[in-house]
């Protein structure tokens, strides 16, 4: 991160840019390393021969605190996107043009993964993570992300009839926020069942 703004002092367009991509990963590095050493801080004891409804709580913890801080992670991205679709479009992109657009569309999918139960935690740990909750869960949080990505590629779809750069900005923001949305609002509930008890 600290390489990406030392690098883009005084420098600008496809330099700056490039810069800026660097400044975005290194700024998700140091948020998951930040995560992973609390995690992994010494004198944690929590890791060891735990009950299994402990083992439950703290699964699902880490998976709540997953799909909060993922779609935080893709916003960040999709800022850092927009001046390369616009490079793409007028037909100047190059890779870091495309990998940068790549990178929200990714978080996004990585997040309706997690919600999904798709991702390899989930899939490993299944009799701690599924139950009849969970299903009715999941099932509002993917039926809200499908009508914020429905309602946002249709406004997509408007913009870009209008101006072509534009309904690519939206596309991307409106996968973005499906991918965000099925996430949240996974974690929202989950945590309110767990309040409720």
């Amino acid at each position: 991160m600290i390489a990406g703004f030392m690098l883009g002092q005084g420098l600008e367009g496809d330099a700056a840019t490039g810069a800026g991509v660097l400044t975005g990963v290194g700024f998700s590095c140091v948020l998951v390393g930040a995560v992973f050493a609390w995690r992994l801080r010494p004198g944690d004891r929590s890791w060891m021969s735990e009950a299994p409804q402990g083992k439950r709580d703290r699964l699902q913890a880490q998976r709540s605190s997953q799909l909060f801080m993922f779609p935080a992670v893709a916003v960040i991205f999709l800022a850092l996107a927009l001046e390369p679709v616009r490079h793409v479009m007028e037909g100047e992109g190059r890779l870091r043009d495309y990998l940068s657009i790549l990178l929200p569309v990714l978080y996004a999918w990585v997040t309706a993964a997690i919600a999904m139960g798709w991702d390899h935690n989930s899939r490993q740990n299944r009799r701690f993570l599924e139950d009849e909750l969970t299903i009715v869960i999941r099932a509002r949080a993917m039926t809200a992300a499908f009508l914020v990505m429905m309602t946002g590629a249709t406004a997509a779809f408007a913009l870009f009839l209008v101006r072509p750069e534009f309904g690519a900005m939206g596309l991307l923001a409106a996968l973005a926020a499906g991918g965000g949305t099925a996430g949240v609002r996974f974690a929202w509930l989950d945590r309110e069942a767990g309040q409720d008890g």
